[in-house]
């Protein structure tokens, strides 16, 4: 579990021991909304086979029949196409890729809490000392309509834009909907 200066709770599941095949996915649920990302183990495609040819499946598959779900773009799904186009052409170009050295050493100094974390049994900061440099803090300020805090904002096919607005005073929700 991880624990923001925001007070959010955030939980991480990770294991090379998980059976069933490769779990790749994302699940985010906050006070704002909720998005669901399974970017392998269940990407649509199921299938059953008596078979067995003893040939490659898919990343961490353990059979080869039975019920499988074997992923369409594995090399896409696992992130190797765009990670390495992003490269050569960062390289081509003279940028900074969008991952970068700092990227990975940030995602280092996180495991390494977790294991203080385990090994205290106790909350531990995450101790980033890049080199004298800091690393700037997230912060967003909520969208406002009238006074009132943003919780969702859709534009319907009219051209109208629905609001659900929330009195941060009373706690109380509206709907509002501005002409087009």
């Amino acid at each position: 579990m991880i624990r923001f200066e925001s007070g959010a709770i955030g939980q991480f599941e990770v294991s090379w021991t998980f059976r069933g095949g490769m779990d790749l996915r994302d699940e985010v649920a906050g006070t704002e909304g909720t998005i669901w990302l399974d970017h392998f183990l269940r990407t649509g495609f199921e299938m059953f086979t008596t078979g067995g040819s003893e040939r490659y499946v898919a990343e961490k598959a353990e059979t080869d029949k039975g019920w499988l779900f074997p992923v369409g773009d594995e090399v896409g799904e696992l992130g190797y196409v765009d990670m390495f186009t992003d490269m050569f052409e960062a390289l081509d170009s003279g940028r900074q890729p969008r991952e970068t050295l700092y990227d990975g050493y940030v995602v280092n100094a996180v495991m390494d809490a977790c294991y203080r974390s385990a090994r205290e049994r106790a909350w531990v900061p995450i101790e980033l000392d890049w080199r004298g440099g800091t690393t700037p803090r997230i912060k967003r300020e909520p969208e406002r309509f009238d006074g009132h805090v943003v919780i969702k904002s859709e534009l319907l096919p009219d051209g109208r834009r629905k609001m659900i607005l929330k009195d941060t005073q009373t706690g109380d929700y509206r709907d509002h909907v501005t002409a087009s």
